[in-house]
């Protein structure tokens, strides 16, 4: 009695299996594999092999890359403490950085361990460069970092 039961409960564990993953490559329809697949899959002129969990593994990437802010880019990183009073001094370092630069963004930012403030959305390392050369002289901490940035305000 004991076997049959494990037998239909290991069935049924199958069967919900396979519905999720159909569920789930039916949610990426618009991705150019399941395109790819779907136009050709009927003339038999291109067949694609590939293992399961390169599939599984293209899938999140796509997911990751769809939940990700903005794009690829540079930031100055003008502040960064932690401690007592460290969210008051970022506050402080933000509020003064948009007096000096008015018509560049500040971003605060939290870790787990620091408090952070960056500044700028630069595409490219030079322009990051530059921002940097003018963002130096009034703190002389900035750094320059790699960061997803906003592409609202790039021209």
């Amino acid at each position: 009695m004991k076997i049959p039961g494990i037998f239909l409960i290991i069935f049924l564990f199958q069967c919900v299996g396979i519905q999720s993953q159909t569920s789930h490559s039916s949610s990426y329809k618009k991705d150019p594999y399941s395109r790819l697949m779907e136009s050709y899959s009927d003339d038999g002129q291109v067949r694609i092999y590939a293992d399961s969990l390169i599939i599984e593994h293209y899938y999140k990437h796509l997911l990751k890359n769809k939940q990700a802010s903005g794009i690829p880019g540079y930031r100055i990183r003008i502040f960064s403490e932690s401690g007592v009073g460290a969210k008051d001094r970022q506050k402080r370092v933000r509020a003064n950085f948009l007096s000096l630069y008015p018509t560049v963004d500040a971003y605060y930012s939290y870790d787990g361990l620091n408090f952070k403030v960056y500044v700028g959305d630069c595409r490219t390392r030079s322009e990051a460069s530059l921002l940097y050369d003018r963002v130096s002289r009034n703190f002389p901490n900035a750094i320059i970092v790699r960061d997803n940035i906003n592409i609202d305000r790039i021209d």
